[in-house]
């Protein structure tokens, strides 16, 4: 029977057993999902069977990071298309249907180069909606209303902290607001424990994180050096000679070591030179964005204002920044007192 044949018997029946698991892992995507057609039957597995082995997340997650991430052109880039496309398979009747599809998409940004802003986004505003009203959020249904749970701060974490994303391991300020209407929607509640630090921290990376986020290359510029590459045709037979050579060593015929060192110089590409006003620019903004600045001063105020609390999450965050940045602006200073902390 035809792998397709056997793929369409699967879903016939509704059911993904460990053996299913097994078989489809070893015969169709031991590479994982490879093309389009590869990657439209992942998800119709998914979506058409209503039982399913435990091993099948793992395969699901794996087979469609394989085709998200490495499978793009260049590899790592995800883009703004392919992101849509995702999450329009994995949203269904208006719902994220399991963790397992957040698990894939933080997967899918840990493992990326780059990917659209709107990946994460999309991730934050999921877990904030189940949070918040459970019932009609796309994800998490039936869970306890507007408590932050362990399941929630790892979501959390690995969207705002994933690499590939605008801020990579900066915090944006859309992903500051979406933690701080979180933390006073569940002020009082029986959340767990590490909300508190990812809170404290998490603000505390916006205003003060040290150095700013560094983008990855374009992907038009990926491609160019890939390119340029493969323009450089004696490189990879340079490298096979350079192995030959070594059994010359004795014979003083070759400086292997002059050879290998212009192998790798070919590999690396254009050298680019030292950028030492660059780096100076850089430790400036370094210095500069350990303080807080009025309009930080100024956006901190407003959010812990907005529900007229000062909640101990806040009090907590405000004796971090106070015990750590370098210089904080003078209207911070009444919220500070208020905390306890003048």
């Amino acid at each position: 029977m035809h792998g397709t044949d056997i793929i369409d018997a699967i879903i016939a029946r509704r059911s993904i057993t460990s053996t299913d698991v097994a078989w489809l892992r070893r015969e169709v995507f031991q590479d994982g999902a490879t093309d389009d057609t590869e990657a439209e039957a992942i998800f119709r597995l998914d979506e058409e069977c209503t039982e399913k082995d435990e091993s099948w997340p793992q395969l699901y997650v794996d087979a469609l990071t394989d085709y998200f991430v490495w499978q793009t052109t260049p590899r790592g880039y995800v883009d703004e298309g392919h992101a849509r496309y995702l999450m329009q398979r994995i949203v269904r009747d208006n719902r994220i249907e399991s963790g397992t599809e957040l698990e894939l998409l933080c997967n899918i940004m840990h493992w990326a180069e780059s990917c659209p802003a709107e990946l994460a986004e999309f991730v934050l505003f999921a877990v904030r909606e189940s949070v918040l009203e459970p019932d009609d959020a796309a994800y998490g249904r039936g869970r306890r209303p507007r408590v932050v749970d362990p399941v929630d701060v790892e979501l959390i974490k690995r969207a705002i902290y994933a690499p590939a994303t605008l801020g990579g391991i900066t915090v944006t300020r859309l992903e500051a607001e979406i933690m701080f209407d979180l933390n006073d929607a569940t002020a009082g509640s029986e959340n767990h424990p590490s909300w508190k630090e990812l809170f404290v921290y998490a603000i505390g990376n916006h205003l003060m994180f040290p150095r700013p986020h560094t983008p990855p290359p374009a992907a038009e510029e990926v491609l160019r050096r890939e390119d340029w590459l493969k323009e450089r045709r004696g490189t990879l037979n340079l490298l096979g000679q350079v192995g030959a050579d070594s059994l010359k060593l004795g014979s003083g015929q070759v400086d292997l070591g002059a050879r290998f060192r212009m192998a790798m110089k070919a590999m690396e590409g254009p050298i680019r030179e030292r950028d030492l006003d660059g780096e100076a620019r850089e430790a400036q903004i370094a210095y500069e964005r350990e303080t807080i600045d009025e309009e930080e001063a100024r956006w901190l105020i407003s959010r812990v204002k907005r529900d007229g609390v000062l909640h101990e999450n806040e009090k907590a965050l405000l004796a971090f920044i106070r015990n750590t940045s370098s210089n904080i602006h003078a209207s911070l200073d009444p919220l500070l007192k208020e905390a306890g902390l003048g």
